[in-house]
């Protein structure tokens, strides 16, 4: 059970030879909590896009951003690891009419742990392993709507102190495509593939043992109805609201589990709160175990404010805050007979004009 959790840890690392390992750095890999928008939307972002951390899921959503952003998150705690955390900063700016560009970093840094990494059959033990992955992003708009975009990632694990740090390359592509019903309504579909050319990682042992793990190869498609109207809130007036409905599907291509649908919506009030609401159903290895479920299958929600101080100062302050929040269960695993603890992302968003 140990080890099993070892590998949910995100630090797993078995030799491969034909496929991704089911639990190898999977925090990463399958977006779970760089956003507390979209964890509290199901996950399902393929098809909604527009902030930087859009680039996650698919490198073409950053592409209907307007003007300039600066996205910041937190989340922990990861399972048994209270000394964990994960950090996750982004920055997307139009630079073209037809072009969006962006650069982000997260962490995963687990702090000092005793457990340890099995290569080619010896356990080493790890002393504050950390993966960080920083990625460029651009996206294009070669016709009016649709949105074309790639990632370009440099990936780089730290297990010991004695040894260098581990590096590859992998990238991402994506599309998403804006269709207009009218000026209040609108539909969008989405496709990603993280991953796209099948990269790996290899690393070695303090003694110079090697050895290689596959990364996922993670496939999405997904659709996105996205409504304004008007609300009337007593004593208060009639005020916008925007309605978001999303649905996808994800498989990994390179591994049996992990494959299921995702959705999600979200209703913004007068652009100062926003309610979110997702589900999700997702195939999972249990690792032999009766304790564990064979299905990740839940429901989630969050919530946002919106704060704008470009209009409440007249232009003083010439950005508007985003503030996120969501509490999530942990994957259905036990540990000893109990469940972990819910793991929480707090994010914050940073929105103003080009050239303000």
């Amino acid at each position: 059970m140990r080890r099993l959790l070892f590998g949910i840890f995100l630090l797993a690392a078995h030799p491969l030879s034909a496929q991704y390992s089911y639990f190898f750095q999977q925090e990463y890999f399958f977006g779970n909590l760089p956003n507390a928008r979209v964890e509290a939307m199901g996950r399902a972002n393929v098809a909604v896009g527009g902030s930087v951390a859009s680039q996650f899921f698919n490198p073409a959503g950053i592409g209907i951003i307007e003007d300039q952003e600066v996205a910041l998150s937190t989340s922990a705690p990861f399972y048994l690891l209270s000394n964990s955390d994960y950090y996750y900063a982004g920055y997307a700016r139009r630079i073209r009419p037809n072009l969006v560009a962006a650069i982000s970093v997260n962490q995963m840094a687990v702090g000092p742990t005793t457990f340890k990494v099995d290569i080619n059959n010896v356990d080493y033990p790890l002393d504050k392993p950390k993966s960080t992955n920083i990625a460029l992003t651009a996206a294009m708009e070669p016709v009016k709507g649709l949105h074309v975009g790639i990632n370009a990632n440099l990936y780089r694990m730290k297990f010991f102190d004695d040894v260098s740090t581990f590096n590859a390359l992998h990238i991402d592509a994506g599309a998403l495509y804006r269709l207009e019903i009218n000026p209040k309504q609108h539909l969008q579909f989405g496709a990603s593939v993280n991953n796209a050319a099948k990269s790996s990682i290899t690393f070695a042992s303090p003694l110079g043992d090697e050895a290689t793990s596959e990364f996922p190869v993670v496939a999405r498609i997904g659709a996105a109805y996205i409504a304004e109207t008007e609300i009337t809130l007593p004593g208060a007036g009639t005020g916008p609201l925007e309605l978001t409905f999303t649905a996808e599907f994800q498989d990994v291509l390179n591994n049996a589990y992990r494959t299921g649908i995702l959705m999600g919506a979200e209703a913004r009030v007068w652009n100062v709160f926003s309610l979110r609401l997702g589900y999700l159903s997702l195939n999972s290895d249990d690792g032999g175990l009766s304790t564990n479920k064979p299905r990740l299958s839940n429901f989630t929600y969050g919530f946002g404010f919106q704060i704008p101080l470009q209009t409440l100062t007249d232009g003083t302050v010439p950005f508007d805050v985003h503030l996120d929040y969501v509490s999530l269960e942990p994957p259905s695993y036990t540990f000893g007979g109990t469940r972990l603890s819910n793991m929480r992302t707090f994010g914050l968003r940073l929105v103003w004009p080009v050239g303000a």
